[in-house]
């Protein structure tokens, strides 16, 4: 008698990772760091884990995941809601649709398409968010925080990595 496969694939606890790190990374990010005498920029480290993860292990940060995650981090910075939701799901998208031409080449055209898809949603970002205000936001600190985010992603991507490698 044949087995019929299931719906769902199973992939442990190991499964959850992504989505753990990338809540990980949701936390850390929304922790009060620097002071008023800093101007630190925090980087987007949830984009940064949900690109690295989509890049690495698809099937394991759903569509699901990228909206309730994204969702959860407008209700916690203020932002208008539905935004880094958006980011997230666009994101996945762009990786699933792209990956067959990118996966298994340098960890520098990771970086590059990284970048230039960091871009693209930080300027529709910042243009969707000065719309909703109603006046034009100053595009400084949308411009920096990306800076920070493509130099952070790195370093990132390196601990996400290990953690890839330790766990699964």
């Amino acid at each position: 008698m044949a087995m019929k496969k299931p719906l769902f694939a199973s992939f442990g606890m190991a499964g959850f990772v992504p989505i753990i790190a990338t809540c990980v990374c949701a936390i850390i990010m929304l922790l009060p760091i620097g002071s008023v005498v800093t101007t630190a920029m925090m980087p987007h480290l949830v984009l940064i884990s949900a690109f690295y993860w989509l890049s690495s292990r698809p099937l394991l940060l759903p569509f699901g995941a990228c909206a309730g995650i994204g969702f959860f981090l407008d209700l916690w910075l203020g932002v208008p809601l539905g935004l880094n939701m958006a980011i997230l799901l666009c994101t996945r998208l762009f990786v699933i649709t792209q990956l067959k031409h990118y996966r298994g080449r340098s960890r520098v055209l990771y970086w590059a398409i990284f970048s230039i898809l960091a871009l693209v949603l930080y300027v529709v970002a910042w243009g969707i968010t000065s719309l909703v205000s109603g006046d034009m936001i100053p595009i400084e600190p949308v411009a920096r925080q990306w800076g920070a985010t493509v130099i952070a992603y790195a370093p990132i991507a390196l601990v996400l990595g290990r953690l890839r490698r330790l766990v699964m």
